[in-house]
């Protein structure tokens, strides 16, 4: 597997240049699985991540998620013959979720906001209080 052709960007916490590692990943629609590898940045110095001290610090960007949604696509047409299908999530149309927002957040924030989500995902709190300040 080649590496894609990024520039790397710099930690969030240290500003060094990151570099790419590869991790096996999974591809599902349906029934059917594909692994692949895919790929995170990690950062070259000490910085940890904010949710598991003992673990590198590693991320996406916006370039590399969109390099793997190619790479996930390809992998499908040569593995199955068939272009890769559309999630089968139940969304409307109009509901189609395309932008990442990448976000880093300070461990006091992290602790916020996992009390205020209570249960819920955190992605699913904060499309309801981007909904709240929509009706407002």
């Amino acid at each position: 597997m080649n590496k894609p052709t990024l520039n790397p960007p710099p930690c969030a916490n240290c500003s060094q240049p990151a570099f790419l590692v590869p991790r096996r990943g999974r591809l599902r629609r349906g029934e059917r699985v594909l692994e692949l590898d895919t790929w995170s940045w990690q950062c070259p110095g000490d910085c940890r991540a904010p949710d598991a001290a003992s673990q590198p610090y590693r991320f996406a960007d916006p370039a590399l998620l969109a390099w793997e949604e190619d790479l996930g696509a390809a992998a499908w047409l040569d593995h199955f013959g068939e272009p890769l299908p559309a999630s089968q999530r139940p969304r409307r149309p109009e509901e189609q979720r395309r932008v990442r927002v990448p976000l880093l957040l300070s461990e006091a924030e992290a602790d916020l906001l996992d009390r205020l989500r209570g249960e819920r995902p955190r992605a699913d709190f904060l499309r309801s209080l981007l909904a709240q300040a929509g009706a407002g």
